[in-house]
């Protein structure tokens, strides 16, 4: 007999004309919900939209439910309208009311300014045919190759804090430094202490070799210097989620992969613990869960819940609990969320528990159509 429940799954948004992904869901105080996702516009009507972060037409939408997800607000652009050529969107409320919304942002360029820009010392990548990264390793005889007319720099991390439920946002800017940037898929933590962390990964590849958080005490409206959790130089660790697990105890799930380029879809979550609150942390440990990347919630009977995507057939989305805070994972058991997409082009699943033992687990997919849309799944711990 299986020890979960899955109810029924639901379409949270799609748009013909679109590509939408990576979705980030929080409730809110007043017990609405609330989802973050990626939009860019179809450019050409015979081929799909590109794929985040390729466009910089890319901008964030967010859509409240008043009844537990099973209808949605009409979804708007946030923090603005013309804020635009964004990375993946978190979302998250802390418990003053303060709402954040947090990602990594690109420059874009035409190719004739990227030039120009390049030549002055700045970092400038390009997309060139075959490739499936970005690259800023090319000669200046390959600018006549570029995959698109634009071409792109690094702007940087941002939180965006509001006070009215997402209506309006201020933009703060979080210095990086010594590290280059960041990006993950999830928001803000906010930890016992007071203290709210945002756990990244260093973002210009190759040399995206640091995972680190940034600390903010005064509920994201200014970040402290950076704090290191590891450093990776053979195998790329990326797209990290923290869960306070414990006093001091800090649980970190990592996606893997070998060198960024080859078998970039394979691997097993990584993890790693702090037990002085983030000031050191252990070397990073695959999990027997394989998929990528994980998010994690505290459930409310103490277990730990880590949901992934599965990138490999059968592809879909799943999730794993853990009865010791991490140390081991209840693999046997996994749940399996859905198994019927038609390709890899899935995943980022984020997860609330709405009433206890009661889950809504949203993420994205690519349909039979070819389109991508975001789903919500409705699932019941039952043991």
């Amino acid at each position: 007999m299986s020890d979960y429940i899955i109810n029924k799954t639901i379409t949270i948004h799609k748009d013909d004309f679109a590509y939408i992904s990576h979705p980030s869901i929080s409730v809110l105080n007043d017990g609405r919900w609330i989802i973050a996702l990626s939009h860019s516009v179809r450019r050409d009507i015979n081929n799909p939209p590109l794929h985040p972060p390729e466009d910089p037409l890319f901008r964030n939408l967010l859509s409240r439910s008043a009844d537990k997800g099973q209808t949605w607000e009409k979804p708007y652009f946030a923090p603005d309208f013309d804020w635009h050529g964004v990375e993946t969107p978190g979302i998250s409320q802390l418990s003053n009311g303060t709402l954040v919304l947090t990602q990594f942002r690109y420059k874009w360029y035409p190719l004739g300014l990227a030039k120009k820009r390049r030549d002055a010392g700045e970092s400038i990548s390009i997309k060139l045919p075959g490739d499936r990264d970005w690259t800023e390793e090319f000669t200046n005889s390959e600018w006549d190759d570029a995959l698109y007319s634009w071409a792109r720099g690094y702007d940087g991390l941002y939180s965006h804090y509001s006070t009215d439920n997402g209506d309006t946002f201020k933009t703060v800017r979080i210095n990086t430094e010594p590290y280059h940037g960041g990006f993950t898929r999830t928001g803000v933590v906010e930890l016992s202490d007071g203290r709210i962390i945002y756990p990244v990964t260093e973002h210009i590849f190759p040399r995206n070799k640091h995972t680190y958080f940034v600390t903010s005490k005064d509920y994201c409206r200014n970040w402290e210097k950076p704090s290191l959790i590891v450093e990776s130089p053979d195998l790329f660790y990326l797209e990290p989620h923290i869960a306070e697990v414990g006093k001091n105890e800090l649980y970190c799930i990592l996606r893997s992969t070998h060198n960024g380029k080859e078998d970039f879809y394979a691997g097993y979550l990584y993890s790693c613990r702090s037990l002085d609150g983030g000031i050191t942390w252990t070397i990073p440990e695959a999990t027997p869960m394989y998929g990528h990347p994980g998010h994690l919630l505290v459930l409310n009977d103490g277990r730990l819940l880590c949901t992934y995507g599965r990138r490999h057939a059968p592809f879909g989305i799943r999730a794993c609990l853990s009865e010791d805070n991490g140390k081991t994972w209840l693999i046997d058991k996994e749940i399996i969320i859905r198994d019927d997409f038609p390709n890899y082009n899935l995943g980022y699943p984020t997860t609330i528990e709405y009433e206890p033992g009661k889950l809504f687990v949203c993420y994205y997919g690519q349909q039979s159509d070819g389109t991508t849309c975001v789903q919500g799944t409705y699932v019941s711990i039952t043991s």
